[in-house]
């Protein structure tokens, strides 16, 4: 026993748009009742016989290309028609409603944050490193005449120490901004 759907239901189950649906009734490639209703089964044998007729090495490649039979092995249930079936797709959407859930709900708890949160702090802090390591000369040349090699190595080590300091102490104020509950 087949089922009748309007040609807009056929083309949505098919993933279709309306205008496909209604070129291949033009082309005489669906089987319609008298009220103009589509017969589904019927329609899809059809539609696969008389598939690719204007070029049969295009249409056997996308069949191939599809895993699909070739159009001389007509499919006899939808499952075999070469899409996932309706509870494929609806478990398959479910799915990743469920994983948008969880990832939402570990958001909230601080176990996970956006990437791009953590890029602009990084950059952030960088930046600030950059121009501390930058600015270290102009800051510490004077510093350094007429010192000899220990006491300008002393000088330089603690220089780079505050610099480093003030990187790990930017750090842990960004942390704390994006992620409260981990810092």
């Amino acid at each position: 026993m087949s089922d009748f759907v309007s040609q807009a239901e056929f083309a949505r189950q098919m993933g279709w748009a309306k205008s496909y649906v209604t070129k291949l009734k033009q082309e005489g490639r669906l089987c319609l009742s008298v009220d103009g209703k589509v017969d589904v089964e019927a329609s899809k044998r059809l539609i696969i016989q008389t598939g690719g007729s204007d070029r049969p090495d295009v249409a056997e490649r996308f069949a191939n290309e599809r895993g699909q039979q070739p159009a001389d092995e007509v499919p006899e249930k939808l499952s075999e028609w070469g899409g996932p079936s309706k509870a494929d797709s609806a478990a398959k959407k479910e799915h990743f409603a469920a994983l948008q859930a969880e990832a939402d709900y570990r958001v909230r708890i601080g176990e996970l944050v956006e990437a791009k949160e953590v890029a602009a702090a990084v950059a952030d802090v960088s930046i600030s490193f950059r121009h501390a390591l930058e600015n270290l000369p102009a800051r510490v040349a004077g510093e350094l005449i007429g010192k000899d090699l220990d006491q300008i190595r002393s000088t330089l080590k603690q220089e780079i120490y505050a610099a480093l300091s003030e990187m790990e102490r930017s750090f842990a104020e960004k942390l704390t901004e994006i992620a409260p509950e981990v810092a």
